[in-house]
């Protein structure tokens, strides 16, 4: 008899055991948590999918007011109008209505949606374009710029956004989702810089942000179909196998021929970036020298090869230097070239060379402003010493009880030589008790108090006596 014979409970066995009671134990929780299949309302989700899906009457005119909103928002670059123009967007009905009919295989609602998306598609590339023809600003924002290069980040938001948009629809609880979904699947930026692209007939800006206008709808229209395949929708159309399965090929080859370029886009956006913070900790590293600072550093690529651009004010660094640190780069990154641009800057450069000097000329006026603010501080500080003390006239009264009244204030005293000076002026009125004149002795007594009380050698002093 062996060994596992004579002792069925090995150890392996045991773990087996365990592992399968634990499942077994947590395997309702866990469903309980995350089902989903009997909690969907497929009749009242496909209601409202198909009639999301007409597009006519109001929700033309509102595709082409958000449109024209949108667009402004991104030729200002202000995210805030464009998220307005993104909540407002009737767009999600016609792409959720072709993933609908393909998952239960109503070919006639999958022809609606495509035709009511196209006419949707249409409008709004033609209404940004009108709107960028007239525009006065024409120059492309940042805004612009970014929805030229989808990427597969882009691919990953519209498929996830999909996703929650068809789940948030099937519920019988309804919920606010579908406008977070327009937004983050971004819908109407790509459009408007389509019909940015139209307008300024630049073919970059036209065909790749249609690219992405393409990518979202697809992944949105994919995400759509799976949700429904997986919840059980009623099958409108029952199709035989065989013409399924050269459905799904056909859905798959196309929709990886639409998503590998973006694979490549994103490729190469990390490959440069991680290009770029390599240049940058190269020159932060490697580019010093006494008396001379780094102004800017940049790096672009041009055909593809990596051309740091190097802006260097102070001390004018030997060329032979240049040349080491050019070397180094080329040993670390063969394909980099190092460029320097210094007060006498290589000619190509003149932009670089033109923000030198406003650089320098804002140093010096820098300069100056800091001296004239220095001199400003030292003569509002010799206001304030030469300023009387707001407590002098209640002082004054205090020295005499025949003082009945005081007078204060600095008097600027001018000489015929230019010169110029403040001097503190103190008026006092009092009433002697008898008929002595003690007006010589007051203002004795009181004038020597006054000297070292503002810490003077200068000041007038005027003492008239009234009687009771």
């Amino acid at each position: 008899m062996s060994a596992s014979e004579e002792n069925p409970t090995t150890p392996q066995s045991g773990f087996v055991t365990w592992w399968k009671d634990t499942v077994a134990l947590l395997r309702p929780h866990v469903l309980d948590r995350l089902r989903i299949v009997d909690l969907a309302e497929p009749a009242q989700t496909m209601e409202g999918i198909e009639r999301d899906t007409e597009f006519r009457g109001f929700n033309v005119w509102i595709l082409v007011f958000s449109i024209v909103i949108a667009s402004i928002g991104l030729n200002v670059n202000s995210t805030a109008v464009v998220i307005g123009a993104m909540l407002i967007s009737p767009l999600m009905g016609p792409i959720m209505g072709v993933g609908l009919g393909v998952g239960v295989n109503n070919l006639d609602l999958v022809r609606r949606s495509l035709g009511n998306l196209g006419v949707a598609t249409g409008i709004a590339i033609l209404s940004s374009a009108l709107y960028f023809l007239i525009s006065p600003i024409n120059e492309a924002g940042s805004e612009l710029l970014s929805r030229t290069t989808p990427t597969f980040l882009d691919v990953m938001v519209a498929f996830f956004g999909g996703l929650t948009g068809i789940l948030a629809g099937s519920r019988k609880e309804k919920s606010n989702v579908i406008p977070g979904v327009a937004i983050a699947t971004a819908l109407m930026p790509p459009l408007c810089t389509a019909g940015y692209g139209l307008a300024h007939l630049d073919a970059t800006y036209f065909f790749g942000a249609l690219y992405l206008f393409l990518i979202n709808i697809m992944l949105i229209a994919t995400s759509t179909t799976l949700v429904v395949r997986y919840l059980r929708f009623p099958i409108a159309q029952p199709l035989d196998a065989a013409k399924e399965q050269k459905y799904k090929r056909v859905f798959t080859l196309g929709l990886l021929a639409l998503v590998l370029p973006s694979a490549f886009i994103l490729y190469n956006t990390v490959s440069r970036s991680v290009t770029s913070s390599k240049i940058q900790a190269f020159v932060s590293e490697t580019v010093e020298f006494p008396g001379t600072e780094v102004v800017k550093r940049e790096v672009e690529f041009v055909e593809g090869r990596p051309v740091a651009h190097v802006v260097l004010l102070g001390a004018t660094v030997p060329a032979d230097l240049i040349a080491q640190w050019s070397s180094k780069l080329s040993e670390r990154m063969p394909e980099a070239t190092l460029e320097v641009v210094q007060n006498d800057g290589p000619s190509g450069l003149e932009d670089l060379q033109r923000m030198v000097n406003l650089y320098a000329e804002g140093q010096t006026a820098l300069s100056l402003r800091d001296a004239e603010l220095v001199k400003l501080r030292t003569a509002m500080a010799d206001m304030q010493r030469q300023e009387l003390p707001a407590s002098l006239p209640a002082e004054i009264l205090a020295q005499h009880e025949d003082i009945v009244a005081v007078e204060v204030a600095n008097r600027r005293h001018v000489e015929r030589d230019g010169g110029e000076l403040m001097v503190p002026w103190v008026h006092v009125t009092h009433a002697p008790q008898d008929s002595t004149d003690t007006s010589w002795a007051l203002e004795q007594q009181l004038g020597a108090w006054l000297l070292l009380r503002l810490d003077t050698d200068t000041l007038t002093l005027e003492i008239d006596a009234v009687r009771p």
